[in-house]
């Protein structure tokens, strides 16, 4: 090395404030993706795809536990059935397409729909945009009591400029078949019966809303029933008979009271109309009394009125009194849980 190289290299590199910041800043983003990748994943919603085993039995996560009202922590009426490598809906309510994000699901092989208050089928759209986003090329088939054409072709139809907008954008990267559900509109009975799974649906009580019914899977040996929305009756205690894991909606009704009396001294047309919604669900005592005779395994508590925190004080509240009726185990259910009928 000659005189004037090492006069060169001894000369000190002058930066200005702002470079120097900036090569901070990009030395500092470095190391943080470096090390939290999985996070950095997450931010860009690539939370890494669930791998699904062909040989498992039945497993059920609760995607969405809430009600109308709104609460940050409860997407409204959603659970995934899960039979071996294949995933189905059970509603798509409010929001519930970040819970499915978040369970790593990236397919839906079927919808089933319970009935039609719109927190039950509002997230529609948004879970078949992005599962076209993630890549999926296929006409989802979605199945109902009567109704359910009516309410998909709605809902498919405020998505029609997004649409078109999205394929003039991205060309054949994005398939339009993933926006064409294929419907079907069943009365109660066997709906589906496909390599070892069959589905049941049946009648459950929530007038006036008519038809409102829940569903049976059945595979390999186990049994999930999912209630919808509904009173405790005679339909719906056979539709629940046996199962292994029961999935129902509740409400505890004195939990209620306190807001309601509140709410009556400056608004008694919303305290009336919250007497009117505790009417047509299902009581906890009473849910509690049907599962015991009907023999249900265990008992999964989703669609919560009113809709608690997910913290275990709120959540022992919600259900004080059911284990003196039912002696099974008692889940009181958060967005995201999972139950396997295999434990």
């Amino acid at each position: 090395m000659n005189f004037v190289s090492k006069r060169i290299l001894a000369t000190p590199v002058l930066l200005s404030r702002k470079s120097l910041q900036k090569i901070v800043f990009a030395l500092a983003a470095i190391l943080f993706i470096s090390a939290n990748l999985g996070h950095a994943q997450g931010l860009l919603g690539a939370v890494p795809p669930r791998t699904l085993n062909p040989d498992a039995g039945l497993s059920v996560i609760l995607l969405g536990t809430g009600i109308p009202l709104p609460n940050a922590a409860r997407a409204t009426a959603c659970t995934a059935i899960i039979a071996g490598e294949r995933v189905f809906l059970v509603d798509t309510g409010r929001n519930c397409v970040v819970s499915l994000a978040a369970a790593g699901l990236r397919r839906v092989d079927g919808i089933f729909y319970t009935h039609y208050h719109s927190d039950h089928f509002i997230g529609l759209g948004e879970i078949l945009l992005n599962l076209g986003i993630a890549g999926v090329d296929a006409s989802i088939p979605v199945r109902g009591p009567i109704g359910a054409k009516e309410v998909v072709e709605g809902i498919i139809a405020t998505y029609r400029l997004d649409l078109k907008y999205r394929l003039d954008h991205h060309g054949e990267k994005f398939s339009d078949n993933i926006m064409k559900p294929t419907v079907t509109e069943h009365e109660p009975g066997l709906v589906f019966d496909d390599k070892g799974l069959r589905v049941t649906m049946f009648k459950v009580c929530h007038p006036p809303i008519e038809p409102a019914v829940g569903y049976r899977f059945e595979y390999r040996g186990k049994i999930a029933a999912v209630s919808g929305d509904t009173q405790v009756c005679p339909d719906y205690a056979e539709g629940a008979r046996g199962a292994d894991l029961l999935v129902s909606e509740a409400v505890n009704s004195q939990l209620f009271a306190p807001a309601q009396a509140l709410v009556g001294r400056s608004n008694p047309r919303q305290a009336e109309m919250i007497a009117e919604g505790i009417e047509y669900h299902a009581d906890t005592l009473a849910l509690a009394t049907m599962a015991q005779e009907a023999g249900v395994k265990k008992l999964a508590i989703t669609h919560l009125m009113p809709s608690i925190p997910p913290n275990d004080t709120a959540e022992a509240q919600f259900i004080q009194g059911m284990s003196e009726l039912y002696d099974g185990p008692i889940v009181v259910g958060r967005d995201g849980m999972e139950i396997s009928l295999s434990d």
